[in-house]
Order: structure tokens, then C-alpha cells, then sequence
């Protein structure tokens, strides 16, 4: 929740970038309009009087990959939309999820899976408590670890497509779907007839919008429709023409390879890794930068592999790999060409590639490499929270600056919004909340300016339960918490626990102390007898039948202290017992949930709102957002 100690206002930044960069364009790139993105409007605030001239472009990354699934197995009521599946993230049935042009988060949503790992931190007994549920082990692990008000479009088929070639046709009814989950589902969160009458109208009206363009245009793909939405939506938010500085690109074009774009900066790390002279070294620096995450090392993909993926039209988009004899690329059917002479720089990479699949080929850098490709040309703006690859890139450009490979990029710059602080601007609204936030705030309903001022603190209050929660161990220290913020509920399951207990330890520990007591003397009568044999071997004949009476008297005694719990009156305390230390774990694990989602999904959404939620509460909220912007300037790469 504290703010960077590098942001400041926006002048002071962009001043900066004058300096450093004073004809790079900015860049806004991302997969969705529907999300964050379009936030990076705010800068138009400033730009017109500090930096007129700077263009500032909003592209699609249309050739990322629209969703990977990595299962067939659809969690319980997974909504299912002709060959696309709309599903919550959790860390059960879709833990592998990735959706990234097909998602979208209600008011106040994120994709915030509460995992089990941090269920664990907090004390939480997930395991303990998911054997006892009815609803099944799978069914609980998947709502308890759920991200709240999130959903994302998965297409069913196994074989990933970039978003690019996503048909229009086939994914607009899901899209609507989807649309109707967050936009409908958010103008319910609005408690004013009013303002929630308007909010729904100008929701109804861009899905109709979305399918008027779909029926009139059934040959676009997804990204032709988000291209052809993104002025529309930056003017709603603007609150009008935009400035002739703003244009709109996406990633098919940016990073289109053929012999007359080779040339291109953006193409420049692409000719390091294939020249002799630079490509081991600058192979050495992107394996040690993944090294130690999920991001498979070069050598992963086979021999002579590039962190690029080359995108064939109608073909796919596959992994390039590079030997002195053939070019392959991975793509769902790989393709194979054998070379006449080893390529030695990217020209030649580009008259290979043109000459066997056209000059519409797209070259895209993998996760480490896409930001110094187009950040050689373009200033990357980010919000906060925003790309979490950028540290392993910065530490992938070091080594190469380490090994003497000349690399140029420009610094990213950060953006800042006062999201949930500049609420209290837009008019009041009556906000209903959801159930772990209406718990959090201790109020079913807020007017939004209620919620601006006192966020902060509700956050820091749900922080410090989690604390709280990690350090309580016994099952009556947490009754004692829960009684404590709960009330009267609580108080009455923890006197019935002290009650078993108290009735446990006066019936069946009483009767089992006495006759533990009793076989300890008989025990020490015992070892008296066989000390007294060792000392005379001639009395044993005398001293065994008692030896023998003693050892059959204490088998008895523990036979029955064993027998002493499992009256019917023991059993049925000691269960009472376990399900209300059951209990007490299952509302543990309730209320590490609320205040996870609560505390992390408002930092979070403060970091990355939607930008279409300023439209449904009121342009008074951007624009408070846009005049209190802080920003900073991130460097990539280390310089002097």
C-alpha cells in the first residue's frame, strides 16, 4: 500500500524522458482492452502541455497466445460457450490457468487466488478441514481458493492460438458471456436505481455494439474487435476527440519480419543472438536469468533454440530454432527448412523466413525478450504491478552488458493511479459490496466517498488479522479470537468446548488417572520382585506366582484404561469436541479468505483497476485519477 519512493507528479518524469528519450513514442501494449490498459490514458492529463509532440500508441499483443488451459477437467459449473470455456481461476481444478485476452474482473475483482501456500502461512489446515466436507475434497479446495469476481475465456481445444487468429464468429458468443459476467454483474454492485439504470444502459449498449460488429464483420478475429473498440473506449474515458499524438498498433504490426523490417532496432537483439560473434554470451545471459523459475532454459526447446517465436500465418506460432544447417519452427506442425549456408545475422534469418512463408510473418521475443525488442524504439509504459518478467529482464540485460553485447533500450515508465483514493470525487454512489469486503468494512452497503476515505485502514486492519491468525495455534486460542471478533456466536461454541473438555477429563481422565496410578504401583511392586530375585536366584519359585499375578493384573488395568474412552458417553464428547475444533478451522480458513481478498485485492485493483469501472460510476473518478497521477521512470539497464 505505501507508494513507490521514486513516483512524483507526472512533469517532473516526463521532463526526465526528454532528456533520455526525446522522440521514442509511448507504448501501451496488452492483450485485452477490457482490463487495465486503457488506464494509460491518464498521461494525455499531462502530456499536451509538458510534451505535446510525444506520440503515445495503444497496441493489442494480438500474437500472444488467447489461453492455455493445461486440462481437460472443467471445475463444477464451469460455463461452457461452444468451444470456449468460462472459468474462475483457483488453485485446485484450474490452477494452471492463463487467460489473458479473454478475461475480465467485476468492480472491485482481480485475479487474486488466495492459494493454498498462502492458506498455510496464515495457520490455515486446508487439508484437515477439506477431508471432513461433504461437498468433497476437489469441490471445497476449489471455492475456497477461487478468485473473487473473476473470470477468463479458455478455449477448449488443446492446441494454443494466438489471438490474432481467434475467429471473431466463433468467440463473440462467449465474449458476450463473458461481458455479461463483469459488466452486469458490477451494475448490480450499484445500490442507486439511478445510477445503476445508466450503468446497465451504457453496459447493453457495448455488447450490442460488440455484436453488431461481429454480424456485420464475420471474418475479423478477436483482435480486428478490440482494435476497432480501443478509440471508442479511450474517448468515452477522455470525454472526447482524442489528441492526433494518439494512434493505435497491435503486435502483428509492430513486430511484422520480413527483408524490409530486418533492419528495424526492434530487430537488433534478434541479429545478437544469431550472430557467432555475440550468440553465446547472449544465450549464457537469458538461461541465467530464468534459471531459477518456471521459464524453461533455451536448451528446453532443443538444439540451436532462440528466445523468439516466429507466428506463420494460418500455420501457427512455434519457438525458432537455429542451427548452421536448418531452421525449425515449433509450431503445432513443426516446419523445417534446410538452410543452403549457415544464417549468420537477421537479414539473412528474414530472407529465409520470407522466402519460404511470405513477408507476413511475425517475430515475437518470449516473456524476457519481447520488452528490450520493442523497448530499443518505444518507451513501455507500465502501471504498477504491471509485468512481473521485468526483473528477470533487467537481470538478462546486465549479463549482456557484463559480456560486452552492446543492447540500447529505453527506460520503462511507471504509472501511479490514487484508484480507490479518488473515488471520493466522483459523485456518491451506494456501493453493495461483496460478502468479504461487506465484512471487512462491517457494512453491507457504502456511498463510494465512505469507501475512499476508510479503504486504507480497512486494509491495514484485514493485515493485521492475517497476523493475528498466523500466530494461533491451539484450537481454543482461535475459539478465543473468534469470540472475540465475532460475539456471542463464538462465546457459546467455546463454553460448549470447555465444557467437553471439563466432562472429558472429570469422567474418562479421572477414571483413567486412577487406574494409570494403580498400574504404575503395581509396576513398581514388580520391578521390586525381580530386583529381589536378582539378588536371591533361590526364592524365584517362591516369588513368581506373584510375579506372575502382578503381570496379569497390569495387563488387566491397561486393557481397561484403554477401554475407559470408548463409552458411548466419551465417544459422543470427543466428536462434539473434533467438529467444533473443525469448525473453528473451517472459519479460520473463511476468514483468511475475506481478508486475503480483501487486503490484496484492493492493492491490487488500486495498482490495475479496469479502466470501463471509471465509466459506470463516472467520469469524475478518471479524472480525479488523472490529475493526481505519480509516475517514475524505470531503467532496464544500468548506464555510466
Amino acid at each position: 500500500m505505501k507508494p513507490n519512493d521514486n513516483c512524483c507528479a507526472p512533469p517532473e518524469v516526463l521532463d526526465a524522458l526528454q532528456r533520455l528519450a526525446p522522440d521514442a513514442p509511448l507504448l501501451a501494449l496488452g492483450q485485452t482492452i477490457f482490463w487495465d490498459e486503457p488506464m494509460k490514458l491518464a498521461l494525455l492529463h499531462w502530456l499536451p502541455t509538458i510534451d505535446p509532440t510525444r506520440r503515445m500508441l495503444f497496441g493489442v499483443h494480438d500474437t500472444d497466445y488467447f489461453a492455455r488451459m493445461r486440462t481437460r477437467r472443467l471445475p463444477q459449473g464451469a460455463q461452457v460457450v461452444g468451444e470456449f470455456a468460462l472459468l474462475p481461476h483457483n488453485d485446485g481444478t484450474t490452477r494452471a490457468l492463463w487467460s489473458a485476452a479473454g478475461e475480465i474482473a467485476q468492480l472491485f475483482g482481480s485475479e487474486t487466488v488466495p492459494t493454498l501456500p498462502m492458506f498455510a502461512r496464515y495457520g490455515g489446515r486446508v487439508a484437515r478441514v477439506a477431508e471432513s466436507c461433504s461437498e468433497g475434497q476437489g469441490a471445497f479446495i476449489d471455492a475456497l481458493t477461487e478468485a473473487w469476481g473473476w473470470r477468463g475465456l479458455a478455449l477448449r481445444d488443446p492446441t494454443p492460438r494466438p489471438v490474432c487468429e481467434v475467429p471473431l464468429s466463433a468467440v463473440a458468443p462467449a465474449l458476450d458471456a463473458l461481458l455479461a459476467f463483469g459488466l452486469d454483474g458490477s451494475c448490480q454492485m450499484l445500490d442507486d436505481a439511478d445510477a445503476r439504470a445508466r450503468a446497465c444502459q451504457w453496459a447493453w449498449t457495448l455488447r450490442q455494439r460488440i455484436q453488431h460488429h461481429a454480424a456485420a464483420r464475420p471474418n475479423d478475429s478477436l483482435a480486428d474487435l478490440y482494435v476497432a473498440l480501443y478509440p471508442e473506449l479511450l474517448e468515452s474515458l477522455y470525454g472526447g476527440a482524442l489528441p492526433d499524438t494518439v494512434g493505435f498498433t497491435r503486435t502483428t504490426e509492430l513486430l511484422r519480419f520480413n527483408t524490409r523490417t530486418a533492419g528495424l532496432p526492434r530487430f537488433a537483439l534478434v541479429d545478437a543472438f544469431i550472430s557467432p560473434a555475440t550468440r553465446r554470451a547472449c544465450e549464457d545471459a537469458y538461461n541465467a536469468s530464468v534459471a531459477d523459475s518456471p521459464i524453461y532454459t533455451l536448451d528446453a526447446f532443443g538444439e540451436g533454440a532462440l528466445p523468439f517465436d516466429l507466428l506463420i500465418p494460418r500455420v501457427g506460432r512455434g519457438t525458432l530454432l537455429l542451427t548452421e544447417r536448418y531452421l525449425v519452427v515449433l509450431t503445432p506442425e513443426p516446419q523445417i527448412v534446410r538452410l543452403p549456408a549457415p544464417v549468420g545475422d537477421v537479414h539473412a534469418l528474414a530472407q529465409v523466413v520470407e522466402s519460404r512463408w511470405g513477408d507476413s510473418c511475425v517475430l515475437v521475443g518470449k516473456a524476457i525478450t519481447l520488452v528490450p525488442m520493442l523497448a530499443h524504439e518505444f518507451v513501455f509504459v507500465f502501471n504498477e504491478r504491471g509485468s512481473p518478467y521485468l526483473t528477470r529482464t533487467a537481470r538478462f540485460l546486465a549479463q549482456l552488458q557484463a559480456s560486452g553485447v552492446a543492447v540500447r533500450v529505453h527506460p520503462i515508465l511507471r504509472l501511479q493511479y490514487p484508484t480507490w483514493d479518488a473515488l471520493g470525487a466522483a459523485r456518491c454512489v451506494n456501493l453493495r459490496l461483496p460478502s468479504h469486503l461487506a465484512r471487512a468494512f462491517d457494512e453491507p452497503t457504502l456511498c463510494s466517498d465512505v469507501f475512499a476515505l476508510r479503504w486504507r485502514t480497512v486494509v491495514a486492519e484485514q493485515q493485521q488479522l492475517l497476523a493475528q491468525l498466523a500466530r494461533v495455534h491451539r484450537p481454543r486460542d482461535l475459539m478465543t479470537l473468534l469470540a472475540e471478533r465475532e460475539g456471542d456466536l463464538w462465546r457459546a461454541r467455546l463454553a460448549d468446548y470447555d465444557a467437553c473438555l471439563r466432562a472429558l477429563a472429570e469422567t474418562v481422565g479421572a477414571r483413567a488417572d486412577a487406574l494409570r496410578q494403580q498400574a504404575h504401583a503395581l509396576h513398581a511392586e514388580r520391578r521390586a520382585l525381580i530386583a529381589q530375585i536378582q539378588q536371591h536366584p533361590k526364592r524365584f519359585s517362591e516369588l513368581a506366582p506373584r510375579l506372575q499375578t502382578l503381570k496379569a493384573q497390569i495387563r488387566h488395568l491397561n486393557a481397561e484404561r484403554r477401554q475407559v474412552g470408548h463409552t458411548p458417553d466419551a465417544e459422543a464428547l470427543r466428536a462434539r469436541v473434533r467438529q467444533l475444533e473443525c469448525e473453528a478451522e473451517r472459519a479460520r480458513l473463511a476468514r483468511i479468505r475475506d481478508a486475503y481478498l480483501t487486503a490484496e485485492g484492493l492493492l491490487q485493483t488500486h495498482a490495475r483497476p479496469a479502466a470501463w469501472w471509471f465509466l459506470l460510476i463516472g467520469r469524475a473518478w478518471f479524472e480525479a485519477c488523472a490529475a493526481n497521477l505519480q509516475a517514475r521512470l524505470e531503467p532496464l539497464m544500468a548506464t555510466g
